[in-house]
């Protein structure tokens, strides 16, 4: 988050962790499995993206990490598809495999697409990665419970939407917040 503070054009993006079946260190949550297995600190950021992992139905996988973040803020962010992903391999070769880390390149890619659909509208200036995210979450095809949730987060992405969101111009500059603080 601070370093978003200091760049507001930078966007972190982030696997959410496949570890729904554990416990996370003793779950400072008391809830036990699958509830807050989000993995490592910087993915609970508040400016950051923690993605989930679907399967090309949009089922999420059953290891992928649910929320909330440590402060009950919604954790995934948002869910892409990461499983059976054809990748490299050891010894120059391929094979199927997936995870978290499968899905957050998808997001990280739909991001640079709406960075440069943003930049062909305005001059080749950046735009907050407020906006980038906000377009992506508010645009997302809502899973599981109604509404943003822990395990789902806002849902599927969905480029489309999101680029025409941009496209359109839908949005303004001035209400876009990063709402960070320490």
């Amino acid at each position: 988050d601070q370093q978003t503070r200091q760049n507001e054009e930078l966007l972190h993006v982030f696997s959410a962790g496949n570890s729904a079946g554990s416990t996370c260190g003793g779950n400072a949550y008391g809830a036990g499995t699958p509830w807050g297995t989000i993995t490592g600190g910087r993915k609970q950021g508040k400016a950051v993206i923690a993605t989930g992992n679907l399967d090309y139905r949009g089922f999420l996988t059953s290891s992928s990490s649910r929320g909330p973040a440590r402060d009950g803020r919604i954790k995934p962010d948002i869910c892409s598809n990461g499983t059976n992903q054809m990748s490299t391999d050891p010894n120059n070769s391929y094979s199927p495999g997936g995870g978290t880390s499968a899905a957050a390149p998808g997001i990280a890619g739909i991001s640079a697409q709406l960075y440069d659909a943003y930049r062909s509208l305005n001059n080749g200036n950046d735009p907050n990665s407020g906006l980038i995210k906000a377009s992506m979450l508010n645009t997302a095809r809502d899973l599981g419970n109604r509404g943003p949730d822990f395990f789902y987060g806002w849902g599927r992405v969905n480029a489309y939407k999101a680029l025409k969101l941009i496209q359109d111009q839908r949005y303004s500059d001035s209400s876009i917040a990063q709402g960070v603080t320490n």
